[in-house]
């Protein structure tokens, strides 16, 4: 499902399993990175201009706890600052969970098809998760350029990624959220390509 897409019937229960498989694997491989970020790395300069490593972590922690207060009935009208003491002394285990109280709330009942009210705006559950999945897949990135370790991101997910996107491509609205898109290589395959759709070269 794009960005802005409604949601209907039997598409949308079939939208809701694809979209929660999608954010349960980029949860997943954002957590792989972090568990590979080293005590030497939280300081160092991300590809998301101003923030580090402790900034980046936060930033992604706090989009799942929003998950879990406006899946759990609550009204988040303003994201929240980026405050790197919420991840206490145990940036990992913060984390962890953080994420599985976010895939607990996105997977009860019908959560996926209702409407919340999120800062930019009110959506499906279907396309906020899309926004966490985007999130947590770049932001993996993100974290293993900051520590410079190179990773590919799964062709499947950064299609659906692209997928998700596209509506809104040439809106301003990606760059809102990530970056000016950036032209990729002839032929590149589809991590690339989200990629540079995001502001950032592989």
């Amino acid at each position: 499902m794009g960005v802005g897409g409604d949601s209907a019937g039997g598409a949308s229960s079939a939208a809701a399993l694809d979209t929660l498989a999608a954010y349960t694997t980029a949860c997943a491989f954002f957590g792989e990175q972090l568990s590979a970020v080293g005590d030497a790395d939280w300081g160092t300069a991300t590809p998301c201009d101003g923030w580090d490593v402790r900034s980046l972590v936060t930033h992604v922690v706090l989009g799942e706890a929003m998950i879990v207060e406006l899946f759990g009935g609550g009204d988040v009208a303003t994201a929240p600052e980026v405050d790197t003491a919420v991840l206490g002394p145990n940036p990992m285990a913060t984390w962890r969970g953080t994420a599985v109280a976010a895939l607990d709330a996105v997977s009860a009942g019908n959560a996926l098809d209702r409407i919340y009210p999120h800062p930019s705006g009110n959506f499906p559950g279907t396309v906020i998760l899309g926004f966490r999945a985007t999130e947590n897949l770049i932001h993996g990135w993100d974290l293993a350029a900051a520590c410079d370790r190179q990773v590919r991101l799964p062709d499947s997910l950064a299609e659906r990624c692209l997928d998700f996107w596209k509506p809104v491509a040439g809106s301003g609205a990606i760059s809102t959220h990530f970056g000016e898109p950036l032209m990729p290589p002839a032929n590149a395959p589809a991590g690339l390509r989200l990629l540079a759709l995001l502001g950032r070269w592989g």
